[in-house]
């Protein structure tokens, strides 16, 4: 156990910069999403404002969401993410895409929060609170680890290059996928909150927006 604990600390402090790289993509891309809410005009808001219109009213005990139709979204979606960082980060150049990937994660966090905020004020947090949270609680972290991994990956070929020395692609891959695939079952009880746990917090909420 002392082993293990020594290298997480080991790892942490290696990647602790790239770490906070990360988590600065990931908030540069929440900031976004809220700035760009911002911006919409008076049809766009409208328009999404009858949409969510529309899902608040069709959201009760008989037409509730399917929990297995959430699940296989949720799966698919976010294991897209995950294979893309895994992808992106075999490649020399492959870290300004994952950087990419990261603000865009955060963008669509920032949105769909700023959104209901914006809404409903008060009673817009406490939705937010159970419908957006919950899962995302496992999910982000769990993503910012995968984005991690890959950034570093990419980073040490880059390095590689620069300093015109051998990398071998294959010396690493070994444990580089292996801790994209351990991450990816943390990711992947995320994915089973967001399908089974989640909709129960957004059936209590709804009232809330309504």
């Amino acid at each position: 156990m002392d082993e293990i604990l020594l290298e997480i600390k080991e790892y942490l402090r290696e990647n602790m910069g790239i770490y906070i790289f990360i988590a600065a993509m990931f908030v540069l891309g929440v900031l976004a999403g809220s700035l760009v809410l911002r911006g919409l005009d008076e049809s766009q808001r409208l328009a999404l404002n009858h949409y969510f219109s529309l899902f608040v009213d069709s959201f009760t005990d008989d037409a509730a969401m399917e929990q297995g139709a959430i699940f296989r979204q949720s799966l698919k979606t976010n294991f897209q993410y995950l294979f893309l960082c895994w992808f992106l980060g075999i490649f020399l150049f492959g870290f300004p895409f994952i950087c990419g990937l990261t603000v865009l994660r955060g963008f669509s966090v920032g949105f769909t929060v700023g959104f209901l905020v914006e809404r409903a004020s008060f009673r817009g947090i406490l939705f937010a609170l159970g419908s957006v949270l919950p899962h995302n609680l496992i999910i982000i972290p769990a993503f910012l680890v995968i984005a991690v991994t890959g950034f570093s990956f990419s980073w040490l070929r880059f390095r590689c290059y620069l300093e015109k020395r051998s990398c071998s692609v294959r010396e690493h891959i070994g444990p580089y996928t292996l801790m994209i695939f351990l991450v990816g079952l943390i990711l992947f009880l995320g994915i089973l909150v967001e399908a089974y746990v989640t909709p129960v917090f957004m059936k209590l909420a709804i009232p809330l927006m309504r």
